[in-house]
C-alpha cells in the first residue's frame, strides 16, 4: 500500500528566505530594488528585508527545494505579487524592459514555490490569475522591443503554461464543486467567476480562429457563457476571424476593454498579412489604387508609414499614399506583418491600475 505523501508547508514569511538574502548580499547579486537605501552607494551593498524577493532558480546537485525554510506559505505568495504589482510595476525610474525582467523572474520564483508545497486549487487561481493577465500586457507593451531586449517566444511559453493551468484548475474547482467534495468552494466560485470570465476570453482571443478553443468556448456553462460579456466578444472575435471575416473582427474588437485588447493585439502581424493577401486578390489591379489612409483605420495602423513598411515587405507597391494590390506581387515567404503597439507607451502605463492593480486588491 502506497502511503500518502506528506504536503509540503513553506515557514519562511519574508518575501525572499535570510539564506538567499545573505547569499546574494555576499555575490552582489541584488537588483537596485531590493537595496538598503542607506548603502547603495557602498562597496558592499546590503539589502532591505522589506523589498528583496527571492529569485528563480532551477534545482541543481546538492540543493534541496523543498526546505521549508526557503518556501514562502501561500498568504506569502499572495503579499509577493501585491508587493510587485503596486511598487514595482508602477514605476517609471528605469526602462520598462528592465522592470519586466525583474517581475518575470520573481514571479516566476512564485510559481516554483507554489508547485513544490502543491497549495490548494482556490490559492492557485488567486495566484495564477494575475500572473496571466501581467504576461498579456507585457507581449503588448515590449512587441517593438529587439529580441534582445523582450524575448516574445519566452514570454508567450509562459503566458500559455499559466493560461493553461488555471484552465485545468478552473475545470478541477467545478467538479469537485459538482460532487460536493469541497462543498466550502461554491461561495468562492462566485467571487471567482469574473475572473475566470476574463481568463477565458483570454484563452479564445490568444488562439483566435482555434477550432477547439471555439468548442471550449461553445461547451462553457450556460451561467458563465450566458452572464460574460467578455466571453461573448471573445467567443464572436474569433468565430469571424475563422470565417475570414475580417471586417466584423475589426468591428468588434474596438469593443474589447484593455486586457482583452492586449491579447486581441498580440495577433496584430497575422491579422494585417491575411488581411492585406485576401485585399491582395479582391482588389487586384494593374492601374486602381486602394486609399492608403483607409487601410491604415482598418487596420489599425498607428500612422501611415508603418502602412508603407508592411507594404515593402509584403512587395506591394505603395505611391503617393496609396496601394496598388496585384496578387502576383504578394510575397507568401513572409508569414508576418511588422511588429508594432497598437496603444503608446504612455497609454498603456495609465492601464496599469485597471489591467494589472484591481486584480490584487483583494
Amino acid at each position: 500500500m502506497t502511503m500518502p505523501v506528506e504536503p509540503i508547508i513553506g515557514r519562511c514569511l519574508l518575501m525572499c528566505p535570510e539564506k538567499e538574502r545573505r547569499m546574494r548580499e555576499r555575490e552582489g547579486l541584488l537588483h537596485k530594488y531590493e537595496v538598503d537605501e542607506e548603502t547603495k552607494d557602498m562597496r558592499k551593498r546590503k539589502a532591505d528585508p522589506t523589498k528583496i524577493i527571492k529569485s528563480f532558480s532551477r534545482s541543481a546537485a546538492g540543493q534541496d527545494m523543498t526546505d521549508p525554510y526557503s518556501l514562502r506559505p501561500p498568504h506569502v505568495l499572495l503579499s509577493t505579487i501585491r508587493y510587485l504589482f503596486t511598487e514595482i510595476i508602477t514605476r517609471t525610474d528605469l526602462d520598462w524592459t528592465l522592470i519586466y525582467d525583474f517581475v518575470f523572474d520573481r514571479l516566476r520564483s512564485v510559481r516554483q514555490d507554489a508547485v513544490i508545497q502543491r497549495i490548494d486549487i482556490t490559492t492557485n487561481i488567486l495566484l495564477l490569475e494575475p500572473i496571466v493577465r501581467f504576461h498579456t500586457y507585457a507581449a503588448q507593451r515590449l512587441c517593438e522591443k529587439k529580441v534582445s531586449e523582450f524575448d516574445a517566444k519566452i514570454n508567450n511559453k509562459h503566458l500559455l503554461e499559466c493560461l493553461k493551468q488555471l484552465l485545468v484548475l478552473y475545470d478541477e474547482r467545478d467538479y469537485k464543486n459538482r460532487n460536493n467534495i469541497e462543498i466550502h468552494e461554491a461561495l468562492e466560485k462566485l467571487a471567482l467567476n469574473d475572473s475566470r470570465s476574463e481568463m477565458e476570453a483570454l484563452y479564445i482571443l490568444l488562439h483566435i480562429g482555434d477550432q477547439e478553443v471555439l468548442k471550449r468556448a461553445l461547451t462553457l456553462s450556460s451561467d458563465l457563457s450566458r452572464n460574460s460579456p467578455a466571453i461573448q466578444i471573445a467567443t464572436k472575435i474569433s468565430l469571424a476571424w475563422y470565417l475570414r471575416n475580417y471586417v466584423r473582427v475589426c468591428y468588434l474588437a474596438q469593443q474589447l476593454p484593455p486586457i482583452l485588447a492586449c491579447a486581441f493585439f498580440c495577433n496584430l502581424q497575422s491579422f494585417r498579412r491575411s488581411v492585406l493577401q485576401i485585399m491582395s486578390f479582391g482588389y487586384n489591379s494593374k492601374v486602381l489604387t486602394f486609399p492608403g489612409l483607409k487601410l491604415q483605420k482598418l487596420l489599425f495602423y498607428k500612422d501611415i508609414s508603418r502602412v508603407q513598411a508592411d507594404c515593402n515587405l509584403f512587395g506591394l507597391t505603395f505611391t503617393n499614399e496609396n496601394v496598388l494590390f496585384q496578387k502576383s506581387q504578394f510575397n507568401e515567404q513572409v508569414l508576418q506583418a511588422n511588429p508594432e503597439m497598437y496603444y503608446t507607451s504612455a497609454t498603456l502605463h495609465k492601464f496599469i491600475p485597471k489591467i494589472l492593480l484591481e486584480c490584487t486588491s483583494n
